[in-house]
């Protein structure tokens, strides 16, 4: 694996537009996100709605502050992404995919998680990265 990439998202930043801004910033095609360190609120999960394939999802809003668990990922050009999940992230406007699963500890003591529909950072999230070939 080559050099691992921090990138924080202050608190109140979208962590989704400060990983695409950061990524389209280093000029990189595709990375991997190897993890992440702090707390996030206003998080929605995508989650599949049946056990069938082709996937369909749902997002499942979060409220309050969390404290993240685990977090990984990729982002990769969109032209890069697997075809089939091009009919389920049907984003066409941003010109990477964003593909982040993520779970964190909620204030009730649940964990929740999924794929990263949307949040931001509550105080500080640290997240890491490496470029891939």
């Amino acid at each position: 694996m080559g050099q691992i990439y921090e990138v924080t998202v202050k608190a109140g930043e979208d962590i989704k537009a400060v990983v695409t801004d950061y990524v389209l910033g280093q000029g990189w095609e595709s990375v991997y996100i190897t993890g992440a360190v702090g707390s996030v609120i206003g998080m929605s999960y995508t989650t599949p709605v049946r056990d069938q394939l082709p996937l369909v999802t749902a997002s499942q809003p979060a409220e309050g502050a969390a404290e993240v668990l685990s977090l990984t990922g990729e982002v990769m050009k969109r032209e890069k992404m697997d075809p089939a999940l091009q009919s389920v992230y049907k984003d066409t406007e941003c010109p990477l995919f964003v593909h982040i699963h993520i779970s964190c500890a909620h204030r009730d003591g649940s964990v929740r998680g999924g794929g990263l529909a949307a949040g931001n950072a509550f105080r500080s999230l640290r997240i890491f990265m490496t470029p891939l070939g």
